[in-house]
């Protein structure tokens, strides 16, 4: 294939997949190739069939059709590839520090001049089958079943903090409220948000020293306010736009209409999670086409949205 009919059926540059499939061929994932009888599955055929799985919509019947290979070992190659990209996640998805805090805040400031940005944070539903234990919490508000993955992403669409796996039922507050992100926000504050930095959410969200939310509004905002939240807004959009690209590109993600088990799933999403940050350190982007709100009543909160709307209004910004 041309490079451009390669990444149209696979959905990611050659030289990406054969990095990736480098790095694998030497893990301690991959099968034994050793002994009699039928030979195993190459490491380079694994990592084609994941791709290939994450990024159509195939039954897995099918997908060991098109290699050549049994059913079961497809599904078997899924688990393994998927759990290979988990457990190498910490080098792609991670916190930005140093050099590449002051090169995320500076895109993010470019943006819409909001200063001390680190990212933006969203949940978006993956859809499932309804599993057979507590099947009623992962019905969600548009009567499907789903888990959720909270994403915080930085100004290139880069993902810097990932949970996956919370019911669909969940509000995002309550999924960010049960999240290793929300107790390292308070355990290690000053590491992860030093100064001024903080991130940015959606109306779901409250205010809090560390996140800023727009003003709710109840039809007594003033201009200034109304101004505010369109600029935050606008910036925030980095992280809705890339859950449309990420989904485009990884067309599994739109629902797992075969497996139950919810914490293969749960790797398999977190696989795409990493697969996608790798793809971007690649310069392997994708394409275009492709329950009550608890409220924190802190003003100290407040007052993290308050200094930065007084500094938007101070430089004329709103």
């Amino acid at each position: 294939m041309s490079g451009m009919d390669f990444k149209a059926h696979m959905r990611l540059k050659r030289e990406t997949v054969v990095h990736l499939t480098t790095r694998y061929s030497t893990s301690s994932f991959v099968a034994d190739q050793s002994g009699v009888g039928r030979s195993r599955i190459t490491p380079k055929k694994s990592i084609y069939m994941h791709i290939w799985y994450i990024s159509n919509r195939v039954t897995f019947r099918q997908l060991g059709n098109l290699f050549g290979v049994a059913t079961s070992s497809a599904w078997s190659v899924i688990q393994r590839v998927s759990r290979y990209l988990v457990s190498i996640g910490d080098e792609y998805i991670k916190w930005p520090e140093g050099i590449e805090l002051q090169k995320t805040t500076e895109k993010f400031y470019q943006k819409q001049r909001i200063p001390g940005v680190i990212g933006a944070i969203d949940c978006t539903h993956i859809g499932i089958k309804g599993p057979k234990d507590q099947k009623e919490i992962y019905f969600n508000h548009k009567k499907t079943y789903s888990i959720v993955l909270q994403a915080v992403v930085d100004a290139d669409k880069k993902f810097i903090d990932v949970t996956c796996g919370e019911p669909g039922s969940l509000h995002d507050y309550r999924v960010l409220r049960r999240s290793k992100l929300f107790n390292d926000a308070d355990r290690l504050h000053e590491q992860m948000f030093a100064g001024s930095y903080f991130i940015i959410g959606d109306s779901a969200y409250p205010t809090t020293n560390w996140l800023v939310c727009p003003y709710k509004d109840y039809g007594n905002l003033t201009q200034s306010q109304r101004k505010f939240n369109e600029i935050h807004s606008s910036t925030r959009m980095v992280v809705e736009n890339m859950f449309g690209l990420f989904k485009g590109r990884f067309r599994r993600l739109m629902k797992f209409t075969e497996q139950t088990d919810l914490q293969t799933i749960t790797n398999i999403v977190v696989s795409a999670c990493v697969l996608h940050n790798i793809s971007i350190t690649h310069d392997d982007l994708c394409d275009a086409e492709e329950n009550e709100i608890e409220e924190s009543n802190s003003n100290s909160n407040l007052d993290r949205r308050e200094n930065l709307f007084n500094y938007l209004r101070q430089h004329n910004l709103i």
